[in-house]
């Protein structure tokens, strides 16, 4: 599968990433742009931004009044101002509570998925409506249902996409729409991975059973949806981190 975006690996663009990167930075005290470049790419491992545009960000923030700038020696050195402590502010109020559903979902797939860890407790509440989009910038939901699907038939001899359906409420708090699930299901039939029948004439409930085609396919479901939910959880735990940590330093 195609590497995600930085922009939607993160929820946002690039250009607002390393703005909230640097304004968290010189939040703790004054900072050089290489300090917070090489700092960023710490943080963020595998995504290559250039140091040109780090320090243009710098600037446009400058330029904004979020930050100041002096000279130590022949460098420049960046300090937040009360504009930028409002506008990390604003990014907290934005994106902390949709972060933190968002993790909540991705940590239980990651244990699924991988067994690291502590096993998540099981979902109190579902994914609130207005950060399902999100969601879906993030992972495939496609590759979800496949992986759903597929899972479900190693372990039952027939079930259905109500049940499959069920399951993810149940044990992740999410699941895509009903009509959604029901498109991968006859697509999935249409190319064999799975096989399907009306158990009457009534055409309520259609049974579902897996095929030797599926349980080959899942397992590159699998490896592609665990790449997938490692890699950008660990960005929405780091945004996540740094949305708490600039609401903790506000009220120091």
């Amino acid at each position: 599968m195609k590497e995600k975006t930085f922009q939607q690996a993160v929820g946002f663009s690039v250009k607002d990433t390393i703005a909230l990167y640097f304004l968290y930075e010189v939040q703790k005290g004054p900072k050089y742009p290489r300090e917070v470049y090489f700092s960023f790419l710490d943080t963020f491992p595998g995504r290559s931004v250039g140091y040109e545009y780090v320090a243009r960000v710098a600037k446009n923030l400058e330029g904004e009044g979020a930050m100041s700038s002096h000279l130590e020696g022949r460098k420049v050195c960046y300090s937040i101002t009360e504009i930028g402590q409002q506008r990390l502010a604003r990014y907290r109020e934005l994106y902390y509570h949709r972060f933190y559903e968002i993790v909540l979902v991705l940590d239980r797939f990651y244990y699924e998925l991988t067994k690291n860890g502590d096993k998540p407790p099981r979902p109190d509440h579902l994914l609130p409506e207005e950060f399902r989009s999100y969601f879906s910038k993030l992972i495939s939901i496609k590759d979800i249902v496949r992986y759903m699907i597929f899972r479900m038939a190693q372990t039952r001899t027939t079930f259905s996409m109500a049940e499959v359906e069920k399951q993810m409420l149940d044990q992740y708090g999410w699941a895509p729409s009903n009509g959604y699930l029901y498109n991968v299901s006859w697509e999935l039939e249409e190319e064999d991975y799975i096989i399907g029948r009306w158990p009457d004439e009534r055409r309520t409930k259609r049974e579902l059973r897996g095929t030797d085609r599926g349980n080959e396919f899942f397992e590159v479901i699998a490896e592609s949806l665990t790449h997938q939910i490692t890699t950008n959880r660990r960005y929405v735990h780091y945004m996540l981190k740094f949305c708490r940590q600039s609401e903790n330093a506000k009220l120091d």
